[in-house]
């Protein structure tokens, strides 16, 4: 199944670093406090980044990871700026004043000629990890400054940099796995460790985001130090979580999981209560001027009870795409605290959200805080339980897209139109089948290219759930930030995506379907071209039913109840879909694709159960 992605883009080294110098002279000027630190934290991710692209940029040039002026340089800038975020942390943000001054003089000292590949990292921008965490799973971790510390790039350079400043150890290297997701392989230079490998009481730290699916990339770097004569046992792994690797890892990246030391903190105990260090609840009351707030966690699914109370009417989760949410209570006053990013990623979310307020389509705005939106929480009842026609549906989704299609222009691409064919016909493959493969990899041979494409900032769920109608009769669209900038393989689309959306999550016709064209065009004074719009609904489709078979599972029976219906669902609109674009009369097309979907729904159970 083709789900995931990866939106990287090419930039000037030149302007990541001008942009860092100005983040860094702003920051001078804030006073101490949780805007001072979120800003410190933003400018380390920002700096990281920069870093991260010149010695990828290096390896490119040199087939291997090797030591150089530049690398040693960005190593120790990092490591500057990683002392000052651990200064604040340690200190609960009561630190003023500029940012140490060799950090601006070293940046000003890196070659930035030429570009470099950068994007946002997962975990700061989906997952609520910080870079504070490293440093104190470091501090905590009894490691001292005779360690090798190895960061593996892209994230883990920077978190690296982070657990060399907790441990006084020295600047890190860096290494990039590269090679199939489930068997990355190393390309280093054996001197990028030095003379490391002569001090039998040396330990080595490996850094990154993860593990993932195999932990294969923590696995490359340890079986490259085994190769080196290091003894697994003086390995300490530093990871975001302590699950270990996933199903697709194998017996030896299990092993060394098992016998190295590992080390990693979370969030609740990177920001303790009863500590010199404020808390999600400190940051949340100072943001919307309360004392006493109560917090509880509503991630993974659990805000459904909050929506409603009747399990049987629950919408299907996919655990793997939640970002952490909270539910905010003060009073009588309910917020909605959500993790959407650290550093600018996160602002421009907030900035996002405050503007779909402004035109009347999302909740009130409190703040940003270090990472977690505070919006208020919408009473109400959800679009697919609330008594609401499908004629005041439509109408609002053109109101809504056609403000997303005028107001929303994407700064990033997102796939091309080849590459949402090639998941559409995998996808199909996998869950219907070779022939039914066959079929619309031959559709899309035949479909003309776009007449025009514009790349907007997509909603990309446009789901009944997600939009709850208040108790005073207003629609509210809920979670519509995040989305064309998950880490799936969807990203920023022509706002045809989600009209192809629209068109089989509410079962439009063609004419409503048409109807709906023409209102986004004439609203957002841009043209809709309707082909695309066909282009990309077995697109839709076909993502929704890779999104919800690859859905990971709860352990909850009613869960995989939920997932394999919205599986089925999707499954179904794509075979109706396939049928409907062949010759066969309609009462034979009827029972061909009855007799598909049976075929199918087969196929899936069959490979669930292997």
């Amino acid at each position: 199944m083709i789900v995931y992605g990866d939106h990287k883009r090419m930039q000037s080294a030149q302007h990541v670093r001008g942009s860092a110098c100005k983040a860094a002279e702003h920051i001078a000027d804030m006073p101490s406090g949780i805007e001072r630190h979120a800003a410190l934290v933003g400018l380390f991710i920002k700096i990281s980044e920069l870093v991260q692209g010149l010695a990828d940029a290096e390896f490119e040039a040199n087939g291997m990871d090797r030591n150089s002026r530049q690398r040693i340089a960005g190593a120790n800038l990092l490591v500057g700026l990683a002392r000052d975020v651990g200064r604040s942390w340690a200190a609960g943000f009561a630190i003023d004043g500029p940012v140490d001054a060799e950090v601006p003089r070293m940046l000003a000292e890196l070659d930035c000629d030429g570009e470099i590949l950068i994007g946002t990292a997962e975990g700061y921008a989906h997952y609520a990890l910080y870079p504070e965490s490293y440093f104190v799973a470091a501090r905590q971790s009894g490691l001292d400054a005779n360690t090798c510390v190895i960061g593996i790039r892209s994230i883990g350079l920077g978190l690296a940099a982070m657990v060399a400043a907790a441990i006084g150890a020295p600047a890190p290297v860096s290494v990039r796995p590269t090679g199939h997701p489930f068997r990355r392989r190393l390309a280093a230079d054996p001197e990028l460790i030095g003379g490391w490998r002569t001090r039998p009481s040396a330990h080595f730290a490996v850094v990154d985001e993860g593990p993932g699916l195999s932990g294969s990339s923590f696995h490359a770097v340890v079986a490259w130090l085994q190769r080196l004569g290091i003894d697994a046992r003086r390995i300490h792994l530093f990871p975001s979580h302590s699950a270990g690797p996933g199903p697709e890892a194998s017996t030896n990246s299990r092993e060394a999981w098992t016998v190295c030391q590992k080390h990693s903190v979370d969030f609740e105990r990177t920001f303790p209560a009863g500590s010199a260090v404020p808390t999600l609840r400190d940051w949340v009351a100072r943001t919307i001027g309360s004392t006493a707030v109560n917090l509880t966690e509503i991630s993974g699914g659990e805000w459904r009870r909050f929506r409603d109370r009747t399990e049987e009417h629950w919408p299907p989760v996919h655990r793997g795409f939640e970002r952490r949410k909270f539910l905010a209570s003060a009073g009588r006053e309910k917020w909605s605290v959500k993790f959407v990013g650290l550093g600018e990623i996160g602002m421009h979310k907030a900035e996002t959200a405050r503007r779909l307020n402004d035109a009347g389509f999302g909740p009130d705005i409190a703040g940003l805080c270090h990472g977690f939106l505070v919006e208020r929480w919408i009473d109400g009842t959800t679009l697919e339980r609330a008594r609401h026609s499908k004629e005041k549906m439509v109408a609002h989704l053109a109101r809504y897209l056609s403000w997303r299609a005028a107001n929303l222009p994407a700064s990033e691409q997102g796939a091309s139109l080849e590459a949402l064919a090639d998941m559409a016909v995998r996808n199909t493959s996998e869950t219907l089948g070779e022939s039914r493969a066959a079929e619309l990899q031959t559709w899309f041979s035949k479909q003309a290219p776009p007449k025009t494409m514009q790349r907007v900032e997509i909603d990309g769920r446009l789901h009944p759930w997600e939009f709850i109608l208040s108790r005073g009769g207003t629609l509210v669209k809920t979670d519509a930030l995040d989305h064309c900038r998950s880490h799936d393989l969807i990203g920023c689309q022509d706002i045809a995506w989600d009209i192809a959306g629209a068109r089989v999550e509410y079962s439009l016709s063609d004419a409503a379907t048409a109807a709906l064209c023409k209102a986004v065009e004439a609203r957002a004074s841009r043209p809709v071209d309707a082909n695309l719009v066909h282009y990309y609904e077995p697109c839709y489709l076909a993502f929704q039913l890779g999104l919800w078979s690859m859905a990971e599972r709860s352990g909850d029976d009613r869960e995989q109840i939920r997932l394999a219906a919205a599986a089925r669902r999707y499954a179904a609109a794509l075979l109706r879909f396939l049928e409907s674009q062949g010759d066969l009369p309609p009462l034979e097309r009827d029972q061909s694709s009855r007799r598909s979907i049976s075929a199918s729904f087969s196929r899936m159970a069959a490979t669930s159960s292997r």
